[in-house]
């Protein structure tokens, strides 16, 4: 069954799953094992408040004055939920290839190459590619229970991640 947010989802994320890790000059690393397309429906969260249950550091009354959102390193956080996955080439660039010919495949549980704390290429709408971190690829109660029964209705899996849109 195709996801009742199939035809709003607005973003993309591109995500390189670790190989398997190998010593190099005295050092441990991998090299990247598969790259993955993500098709997601996210929603910037704009924050008056505290909205994900944590509080933003340094405090609002902390930065100076320093509250143009983006353009002094803010970071924004983004809601929704993956939908579609597919393993693309390692020369596919985000926002710039084409996705025709991919095969997708639905997301229904947390893949484990989309775990927090993982570094993301993502792109919603019209903005530009920008660096995000996974904060979130499960339910509110950790994708058993309530949450089977919402990712199988929305053909899903619920996806929390901080962005920021200034580029390196």
């Amino acid at each position: 069954m195709a996801s009742p947010l199939l035809p709003y989802a607005n973003s993309r994320l591109l995500v390189v799953a670790d190989g398997v890790p190998s010593v190099a000059n005295g050092r441990i690393g991998s090299t990247p094992s598969a790259y993955y397309l993500v098709k997601a429906f996210m929603k910037r969260i704009q924050y008056s408040g505290v909205s994900s249950g944590s509080k933003k550091i340094p405090l609002e009354s902390q930065l100076d004055g320093q509250m143009m959102p983006g353009a002094s390193g803010d970071q924004f956080y983004y809601r929704g939920y993956s939908l579609l996955f597919a393993t693309v080439p390692s020369t596919f660039i985000l926002g710039t290839s084409s996705e025709s010919g991919l095969a997708f495949a639905q997301v229904k549980t947390q893949p484990e190459w989309m775990l927090p704390g993982r570094e993301v290429q993502f792109k919603i709408g019209q903005d530009p590619v920008m660096n995000a971190r996974i904060q979130r690829s499960s339910g509110i109660f950790g994708g058993i229970g309530i949450d089977e029964i919402i990712y199988k209705e929305i053909g899903g899996v619920e996806l929390q991640l901080t962005g920021t849109e200034i580029q390196n």
